[in-house]
This record gives structure tokens, C-alpha cells and sequence, in this order.
């Protein structure tokens, strides 16, 4: 199967509202604590692993970056939350601007929340879900760094995700061996026609 994301490039990074791209087609924000293998799965599912920087030291990235997947579709990168030394300062920079894309950018579609499987559901991450449910954006719960777990753990936690988020499915990835990236690819794709 051909992979529509292969061709994705960056944009820009923005900091401030007015700086955003035109509002038209469809966004899919990327979300996810610092540590939470959000870059990984990005270079995964667009099979370039020099496309989102994979930083040494987590939360790094202080912008809101643009990629672009063709004319109709970007994907959003948001700085990670919950991890670095400065994110309160980091926070007050983006956080006006999160604010405004969530209350006004209609090209916005849903939020892809990133979470380690082996840490699910962390504060941070919850307070992203009630943003989307407050904003009326649909979410995807993505637990990444499968193998790091067993068949029958990814199973169990995939179900307690489930049972806590309740009309929810979450998908579990591993960036390392490919496992779930078609799958999320897909989901991601059906907001393409919406």
C-alpha cells in the first residue's frame, strides 16, 4: 500500500496566531508529553526519520510546527507538554496561541494524543482530552512504544484506555518496528474526507 505521508515536508514553526498558515483544508494536531515518542511516530508514519527532530533532551521544541502531507492536509506538531525544566515559561509563550487555534482555527480536525503504554493517561494528557471535548474537536488516543510490552499488556492496556475513555478506541504504535502506523495512518485519513 502506497503511503500518502511519504511526501510530507516541514512549513514553518509559528508562535504567534497571525503567524498561522491559511485557514483552510484539514489539520491534525499532534499532542503528547515531551517523552511520549511523538517525533518518532511522526518520522514513522511519513517513513522519514530526519522530518521531526528527535532531541536528546525532551521538550525542546517551543513552536507550533506546520507539516505539510499534500494540498488538502497538515499535521500539527505541538511542543511537549509535561516534561522540560522551563515548560511554565515555554506554556506561557504557546498557550494564548493553543487557546485561539482551538476556539477559532476551522481547519483544525482532530488531536492525535500521544502517551507511552506504559504510562497512559498522565494529568497533562487528560487536561488535553477536556480541552478537545470543551472545543468540540474529536481526539485519537495513540499509546506508542509497544514493544516495549507483551501482546497480552499492549491488550490490557489498550482496554483500560478504552474503559476510561469511554466511545473511545486507542491505537496502540511502536515507531521501531512499524507496528499500528498503517492503522493510524488510516484514521488520520478518514478526516481527509470529512
Amino acid at each position: 500500500m502506497k503511503n500518502l505521508f511519504k511526501n510530507t515536508e516541514f512549513m514553518m514553526g509559528v508562535t504567534k496566531y497571525r503567524n498561522l498558515p491559511d485557514d483552510m483544508g484539514t489539520e491534525i494536531l499532534l499532542s503528547g508529553r515531551s517523552n511520549a515518542g511523538k517525533s518518532s511516530a511522526l518520522n514513522a508514519l511519513t517513513e522519514n526519520t530526519k522530518l521531526a527532530r528527535i532531541s536528546k533532551t525532551p521538550g525542546r521544541t517551543t513552536e507550533i510546527n506546520f507539516f505539510k502531507v499534500n494540498d488538502g492536509l497538515k499535521l500539527v506538531d505541538l511542543p511537549g507538554y509535561g516534561f522540560a525544566k522551563s515548560a511554565k515559561s515555554q506554556k506561557k509563550d504557546w498557550g494564548p496561541l493553543l487557546r485561539d487555534y482551538f476556539k477559532k482555527r476551522k481547519a483544525l480536525k482532530a488531536v492525535i494524543i500521544f502517551m507511552d503504554i506504559r504510562h497512559p493517561l498522565k494529568d497533562s494528557d487528560i487536561e488535553m482530552i477536556k480541552l478537545c471535548s470543551k472545543s468540540n474537536v474529536d481526539f485519537i488516543p495513540v499509546l506508542t512504544k509497544s514493544d516495549k510490552l507483551s501482546n497480552n499488556k499492549i491488550v490490557n492496556s489498550i482496554k483500560d484506555v478504552n474503559k476510561r475513555l469511554i466511545g473511545c478506541e486507542a491505537i496502540a504504535i511502536s515507531a521501531k518496528d512499524q507496528k499500528g502506523i498503517e492503522l493510524l495512518s488510516k484514521e488520520i485519513m478518514k478526516y481527509c474526507s470529512a
